[in-house]
């Protein structure tokens, strides 16, 4: 095989082998440093081969967790460069870190990660630029194989076309020229009018293998001799194990040994990431499983005994009336006080004050935890779904002192995350089994431990209150919250890493409120946290949003008014953020729906609108309840997440959002008694039956940027507060806490 390698800075490389040619980009951009602190370091980037049978592979760096990025991202890349789509397959990039020359690890390729509805934005202009220059080559190599100008020559499906002669001629035989050239850096992208694939409804390239059962989620994976393990884990956070009869366990044919294990000590790398057990190892899952079913175990409650959730509620409501304890201040240590509050809510003509409560929930992935580890003396392999294997190796190297070059971590497609897959400790289970045991392991999650074993949305308990002028102008806003942090100590709080992360501005950015006050203040929770589907946004956006709704009718001004006056003129409030963008939302979802027109008894509609992740959401949602029985009638959605990749893959994301918040509102709930989760599966933890779906929805794009954004969560932070809105307008009845249970 010959290679030849055109070493050029930020820009192509070509790799000519036996078979066909590589494209590579050689400086990571595909993420921001700026916005991660993670970047590249100037090494290739292979993403795309061009076969010689003009078939073309895209490598895409980023976990698909349902979110359709392997199939979006990919379609960037294609546009540009005119590939026939049909003929494109996907292959999931490695990962590759090394250490530079200051001793610090940087990706090898490209930043590797997914979440925080960033995949297509953070690629978006790397691709683009990747593909045009591509694009570019190929057209001057056709020109050189046919000795005419490279102008008026044009490039569809994987051919390029002389439009004078009618002559045609595959990418698969040009590859030799186009090793030749160098790139032209002022290569330009296409403009939008020229789009022929970005835009159009695309379904996922992998659609047919899910719908058809094909083995290629984690649950699916196996390695040669590997052994399986279900674990047993105490139900009471921070507990231990007291005692364990294995008689019964121990019989079941294929089970090879149990192990009990610790509780992780704080400040060790397993400190959340092993919680106290007991694992049973055996030939095959269900023997483990069987087993595992049959231990006996007493289990220690631990320094949390008699925790109750309901309590922490109680008390942390309480706590919202008076001052002590509370800080003003954001996640980077500012101070977030902006103008005189007190003096602004002293002299409004129309004040008010509400509390809002939003209970835990757990991610409940449709496709439970699972982890292969194969750890020897000085390598390991690790294949799993994840979201970002750069920290999965980072783990496996704190936990063993293996160097990282000698991780070795392969990324497998995910039956849902929603954030769940950032967390370490289902990882953390099968480095440990495997270096106890000398063996290559799979641990294996069931429904029980996804709900028992979370890592929760957290409870957050709000206080707004706020006042408006006698023109009608919202003067004065505060935002205070009270809620549980974990601890592995209930005497005392750790160190909070993310202080700011349940009152996050995400709608209400500096300088929107003239005078504007958050504050908050934590007491020590034995329930673990993590990111849920937009986090920070989704908690805040429902205290935020019910209350401008309750504070527009206590004015007696239109709700869609009085939000299209508190965002004002258009103008930019941070770098991504622009109050006009937001306010189209508004109006093209009120128009949609009818705002304002008269609707029978006991129905109403409601509106809330969200800048989250980049994003801008508004929906309409129209109710009614007709003897305590909640129907949605309809949902409009206008969205503003700039270029539009793939409508279906955005409609996709709405309707899961829309989905997951009604589950969440009407009846999904983690209840913690005794330090215990009391949920175990979807009997007790409800989704949303066929019953309570939407009768219509009806989703409107609005391309407001030259830029794609990510859909994968700003849906759902003004759901929940739209349709409670939706609910008073239809009832008279305000729903401050959710979820709604019984309160209709």
């Amino acid at each position: 095989m010959s290679v030849l390698e055109l070493d050029r800075r930020d820009t192509l490389k070509v790799f000519l082998a036996a078979g066909g040619l590589t494209l590579a980009y050689s400086k990571g951009v595909l993420a921001s440093k700026e916005e991660y602190g993670y970047q590249a370091d100037g090494m290739t980037v292979p993403l795309i081969k061009v076969h010689s049978n003009n078939h073309v592979t895209i490598i895409n760096p980023n976990a698909d967790m349902g979110q359709g990025t392997s199939t979006s991202v990919p379609m960037i890349i294609a546009e540009e460069l005119d590939l026939n789509w049909a003929n494109v397959t996907i292959e999931q990039m490695p990962l590759k870190r090394h250490r530079n020359a200051k001793g610090q690890m940087q990706h090898t390729y490209v930043w590797q990660g997914s979440g925080g509805s960033g995949s297509i934005r953070r690629a978006w202009a790397a691709l683009r630029t990747l593909g045009a220059q591509g694009r570019d080559m190929f057209l001057r190599a056709a020109a050189a194989h046919w000795q005419v100008s490279a102008e008026g020559l044009q490039t569809v499906n994987s051919h390029v076309i002389n439009p004078a002669t009618g002559e045609r001629i595959e990418y698969a035989k040009l590859v030799g020229r186009v090793a030749t050239l160098e790139p032209d850096l002022s290569a330009k992208p296409k403009v939008p009018e020229d789009y022929r694939l970005l835009g159009k409804p695309t379904r996922i390239k992998a659609g047919h293998s899910i719908v058809t059962g094909k083995p290629m989620f984690g649950i699916d994976e196996t390695l040669d001799g590997m052994l399986h393990v279900v674990i047993a884990r105490c139900p009471h956070f921070s507990g231990a194990v007291k005692s364990v009869d294995q008689t019964e366990a121990r019989a079941v044919d294929g089970v090879l040994d149990i192990i009990k294990i610790e509780q992780g000590k704080e400040g060790t790398p397993t400190a959340w990431n092993l919680v106290a057990g007991v694992a049973v190892v055996a030939k095959t899952f269900w023997a483990a499983k069987k087993a595992r079913d049959l231990l006996s175990i007493g289990w220690e409650p631990g320094p949390f005994e008699g925790y109750s959730s309901a309590e922490t509620e109680e008390h942390c409501l309480k706590l919202l009336d008076g001052d002590e304890g509370f800080e003003v201040t954001n996640m980077d240590g500012v101070v977030r006080d902006e103008g005189d509050y007190d003096t602004a809510f002293a002299k409004a003509s129309v004040t008010h004050d509400a509390k809002y409560v939003v209970s835990h929930v757990a991610h409940a992935l449709m496709e439970p935890h699972s982890a292969i580890a194969d750890v020897k003396s000085n390598s390991m392999y690790l294949r799993m779904p994840c979201q970002h294997p750069f920290r999965i190796q980072d783990l496996a190297h704190r936990m063993t002192g293996i160097k990282r070059d000698n991780i070795q971590v392969d990324v497998v497609r995910s039956g849902g995350a929603f954030g769940r897959r950032w967390e370490l400790d289902y990882p953390a289970e099968a480095i440990h089994l495997s270096k106890l045991l000398g063996r290559p392991v799979k641990v294996s999650w069931t429904r029980e431990d996804e709900l028992t074993q979370d890592r929760y949305r957290n409870a957050n308990n709000f206080r707004m209150t706020g006042g408006v002028d006698a023109t009608g102008n919202l003067v004065a806003l505060r935002q205070r919250q009270a809620s549980g942090y974990p601890s592995l100590d209930a005497s005392k709080l750790p160190p909070i890493e993310w202080p700011y992360e349940d009152l996050m501005g995400w709608h209400f950015e500096p300088g929107l409120v003239s005078n504007h006050r958050m504050e908050q203040r934590f007491v020590p929770s034995p329930v673990p946290r993590g990111p849920w589907r937009a986090p920070g946004s989704v908690n805040s956006a429902f205290a935020q949003m019910s209350f401008l709704d309750e504070l527009a009718h206590a004015a007696g001004i239109d709700p869609l008014e009085f939000n299209l006056s508190v965002l004002g003129e258009p103008r930019q409030l941070d770098a991504s953020h622009h109050t006009g963008r937001m306010a189209e939302c508004y109006r093209v979802a009120a128009k949609n729906a009818g705002w304002g027109r008269e609707l029978p008894a006991g129905r109403g509609m409601g509106i809330a609108g969200c800048y989250s992740h980049s994003s801008y959401v508004a929906h309409v949602i129209e109710v009614s309840v007709i003897d305590g029985w909640l129907t949605v009638e309809k949902i409009t959605t206008a969205a503003d997440c700039g270029i539009v990749i793939n409508p279906l893959g955005i409609e996709a994301q709405i309707e899961g959002s829309i989905m997951d918040g009604l589950s969440v509102a009407l009846g999904q709930e983690i209840t913690v008694e005794n330090a215990a989760v009391q949920e175990t599966n979807f009997d007790t933890y409800e989704m949303s039956r066929i019953d309570r779906t939407p009768k219509q929805l009806d989703i409107h794009f609005i391309e407001g940027a030259d830029r794609p954004t990510g859909m994968g969560e700003p849906a759902i932070p003004p759901f929940a507060p739209a349709l409670m809105n939706a609910i008073f307008a239809a009832t008279g009845k305000r729903i401050r806490r959710i979820p709604i249970a019984d309160q209709l």
